[in-house]
């Protein structure tokens, strides 16, 4: 009983979302469509400013191979997909009146989940954002939103890091826990080597020297 009870009032709140979203959209065009007709410049119905922050106000996050420079396949405009984050390029206008303008965050906390896999929240649409990698470099993309699912691709213009989307499309990129790529071993090695033998001098150097080595 209490599961269908939670069921119910998880799908009336769903609802109430979508049901107040198309309100307010259905009246804001009923406001501003009488001002479009008068405006004898075009008689377009006045944009607003998308309720979206901007790329400063969101921290980046780690890179990643598909960072780089996108175009929405549906509409034709740009994103650019960097450290976590994808922001607008071009201007475009959501739900008629909603204006998404250059710098404003799109989709966050974009993390790589698996081979050519990434997941993030969709901001205009309001919902999971996850996308596939393809091997021609295309990311085909489907977001659960609250008006239902939906499907584009991101078709690649530019790549931050080359080598690493390339790897990426073919299914050869990785991660070690570490954080850098696989198939760096022999120059993680030298590193490694370097790095004791720096920290065996150093230990020699200050051994009777014990609180400046805790420090």
């Amino acid at each position: 009983m209490n599961a269908q009870h939670n069921n119910k009032l998880i799908k009336k709140s769903c609802f109430s979302r979508v049901s107040q979203l198309l309100a307010m959209c259905i009246t804001l065009c009923c406001l501003w469509a009488p001002l479009g007709q008068a405006n004898p410049l075009g008689g377009q119905i006045p944009k607003i400013p998308a309720f979206l922050p901007m790329a400063h106000t969101v921290p980046q996050t780690q890179a990643s191979p598909v960072d780089g420079e996108w175009v929405i396949n549906t509409i034709g405009k740009r994103i650019r997909i960097q450290g976590g984050r994808a922001y607008a390029v071009d201007s475009w206008l959501h739900m008629f009146v909603l204006e998404i303008k250059p710098l404003m965050v799109v989709i966050k906390d974009i993390q790589r989940v698996g081979p050519g896999q990434y997941r993030g929240e969709d901001l205009p649409l309001v919902g999971e954002w996850n996308a596939q990698l393809g091997p021609d470099g295309t990311l085909t993309v489907s977001v659960a939103s609250i008006l239902g699912p939906v499907k584009y691709a991101l078709m690649p213009v530019t790549q931050d890091d080359p080598r690493a989307f390339a790897d990426e499309k073919s299914g050869n990129y990785s991660l070690t826990p570490g954080g850098a790529e696989e198939g760096s071993d022999e120059d993680e090695g030298s590193t490694e080597d370097t790095d004791g033998d720096s920290e065996e001098e150093f230990e020699e150097e200050n051994d009777d020297d014990s609180d400046e080595e805790e420090w």
